[in-house]
């Protein structure tokens, strides 16, 4: 059966979240979403702990997830991660978000690889003629400027890009979660900056990208998650190059949006599939929050979780 990718915004989602919204986002999982393969989630967060600087995981969030899906009657899920250092990767002060993976074991397979740190960034080395990650799971350039921060730029640390790789029927498979710095500005030179370090952001992870590709042009490469900009922008059309698709381009107007800001529809949740991926590939986005009523289910995130189905990675 095709294999089915989700990016979703969970809206800071921490250890004290309530019984009701873990038993939504569980039910959006296995119900909404079908239990998808993998879950690329952004915006976990764990609290600033008592020794300043120290790097601060999120399993108790992840554990709560899983447990969320198999009441739901979804997948059990396993998880991985790069805990971020406290205060480090920006978001809503002493939340310490980042992104991460969910995934099923039972029907992907992922090699860990090596022990990463805060600061440590995975490479690219060939096995057998093909690219393979040198760690696994491993952040992308994590202390570039773009990701950690610049005063003469005027950039502030912001969330690091997660690349991992799983192996789905005998099929290697990249997938690099992205988190670009927010829109959010109090003046329009905010804005610009702001602008300037998505662009950043997004040719550093086009690049690395590329040169998996450069390794197998035929590779299978997704690059997902919020990505702060929308279709048609400069960040959007840097990551995609000339390599990638962008899947949401597939769909109307009218149904390709993430969110909403003001009650306007924002597509901001993007998922892109390198040329392997395109044979029959499709997307759906669920708007279970964005399009929200009263005396319905509760909105959980101030995002849609986006979901790609791909014929091409096929784990019967």
């Amino acid at each position: 059966m095709p294999t089915t990718i989700v990016t979703f915004n969970l809206c800071n989602l921490g250890a004290e979240a309530s019984p009701a919204r873990l038993a939504r986002l569980g039910a959006i999982i296995a119900d909404e979403l079908g239990g998808p393969a993998i879950l690329a989630v952004q915006e976990i967060s764990a609290a600033s702990p008592a020794t300043p600087g120290q790097p601060v995981p999120a399993t108790a969030v992840y554990q709560a997830l899983g447990a969320a899906s198999r009441a739901a009657g979804g997948p059990d899920y396993t998880f991985c991660e790069i805990p971020p250092r406290d205060g480090q990767d920006g978001g809503l002060a002493g939340a310490n978000i980042r992104v991460g993976l969910l995934f099923d074991p039972q029907r992907v397979e992922f090699p860990a690889r090596g022990q990463s740190g805060p600061e440590d960034d995975t490479g690219i080395r060939l096995d057998g003629g093909r690219p393979r990650l040198t760690r696994n799971p491993g952040r992308i350039a994590a202390t570039h400027p773009a990701f950690a921060g610049e005063p003469s730029h005027h950039w502030a640390p912001s969330r690091k890009a997660l690349a991992a790789e799983f192996t789905i029927a005998g099929q290697r498979l990249f997938l690099i979660v992205c988190h670009f710095k927010s829109m959010r500005a109090l003046t329009r030179r905010e804005e610009d900056y702001a602008k300037k370090q998505r662009h950043a952001q997004a040719e550093i992870v086009h690049q690395f990208a590329a040169d998996l590709l450069a390794c197998d042009p035929a590779a299978a490469v997704v690059l997902l998650g919020d990505l702060n900009d929308v279709l048609g922008s400069k960040t959007l059309k840097l990551l995609k190059g000339e390599l990638f698709h962008n899947l949401l381009e597939d769909l109307p107007r009218s149904q390709s949006y993430t969110r909403r800001h003001g009650h306007q529809p924002q597509t901001l949740d993007h998922i892109l599939i390198s040329t392997a991926l395109r044979p029959g590939a499709t997307v759906h986005i669920p708007h279970v929050n964005s399009d929200a009523r009263p005396g319905g289910p509760e909105a959980v995130s101030d995002h849609d979780p986006v979901l790609a189905t791909l014929p091409a990675l096929a784990n019967a």
